[in-house]
């Protein structure tokens, strides 16, 4: 799974505006410490600043006991980041590593511009409790943090034509495509009782034999299978997507993969019911060159190597870090 970099998103810019940090020795620090990073604190409420979309979202998505294993999920992870933000943050001071104000009024003024006068943006922030100084000091926090990623991950990460190979010669599957066949299809249901005592269906069986009768002499297969067809391809004329060898179960893939395009299959009986297909396409096996993905891959690869790259610089810096989690 693709690892999101907190620090070097522009939160502010997306609208959620984190809370004013607190150092752990404040004496009158009225939100919660959740975590200290060094003498820094990370509180309640810039955890919740972060959480605050996700909540909305997972309880559209969730509920009950579900619900509260995915937000306890995301909580533990928006922590750690956060954390990882800290120490990054903490590491560029050290380093002596200066934001770039050109960036940061060039910032300021994009986040203005939303809302069209330097009033209403001030009033936003001001009802999340946060001042204009607040906001540019933010800003120049992310602009440290990402220009020592840079200097410590991005710079030592590089993709060659070799790497790209390697891998391409190593997953052969992933960069090749078994064949398809687009059918069209009528199902006639077996009754309950038939599917219940596993009998076969006398009438049911009938009617399909004799909707291929006709469709042998001509007929139209798909305004058959509108009028007679009983499953979900029914409004279509019995028309499918795509299906990929092996996608079915295996007395129907075994058929149609042995169809011709227009070619009309024998009656198949299944636990269900009986099936009739015709095959409309089909799409030999084929295999992308190494020409076609050499862009998509090296930009999968080069992510790879900068999460690779990310996590042994963090594990570095957090063995010389004091980190408690209250």
């Amino acid at each position: 799974m693709k690892k999101t970099f907190f620090f070097l998103l522009p939160i502010l810019l997306a609208g959620a505006v984190l809370a004013p940090r607190a150092h752990a020795g404040d004496t009158q620090l009225l939100d919660q410490v959740i975590a200290v990073v060094n003498d820094e604190a990370i509180t309640q409420s810039e955890l919740d600043g972060l959480l605050r979309p996700l909540y909305e979202e997972y309880r559209q998505r969730f509920s009950g006991e579900k619900f509260v294993q995915e937000l306890t999920e995301a909580r533990r992870k928006l922590l750690n980041q956060l954390i990882e933000d800290r120490i990054v943050y903490q590491e560029a001071k050290a380093k002596g590593i200066k934001a770039d104000a050109a960036e940061i009024d060039e910032q300021m003024d994009t986040f203005q511009k939303r809302f069209g006068a330097a009033e209403q943006m001030e009033a936003a922030l001001n009802a999340q409790g946060v001042t204009l100084h607040g906001l540019r000091e933010r800003l120049e926090r992310q602009s440290l943090v990402k220009k020592l990623h840079d200097q410590e991950v991005r710079s030592k990460v590089m993709v060659s034509p070799a790497d790209v190979e390697k891998y391409y010669n190593e997953h052969p599957a992933e960069f090749s495509q078994k064949s398809r066949v687009r059918p069209r299809s009528i199902t006639l249901k077996k009754s309950d009782e038939a599917r219940e005592k596993g009998l076969k269906d006398e009438q049911a069986w009938q009617k399909i034999n004799e909707l291929r009768v006709k469709i042998a002499g001509g007929a139209d297969f798909a305004e058959l299978a509108r009028e007679s067809s009983q499953d979900i391809q029914k409004k279509n004329g019995g028309l499918g997507d795509w299906v990929e060898r092996g996608g079915m179960i295996e007395a129907i893939d075994q058929v149609l993969f042995q169809l011709k395009p227009g070619e009309l299959s024998e009656v198949i009986e299944t636990e269900m019911g009986y099936h009739l297909f015709r095959v409309e396409e089909v799409l030999p096996e084929s295999k992308r060159s190494l020409d076609e993905v050499r862009e998509p891959l090296t930009a999968m690869l080069y992510q790879q190597k900068i999460e690779e790259r990310f996590n042994e610089w963090m594990d570095e810096l957090k063995k010389k870090t004091y980190i408690s989690i209250r």
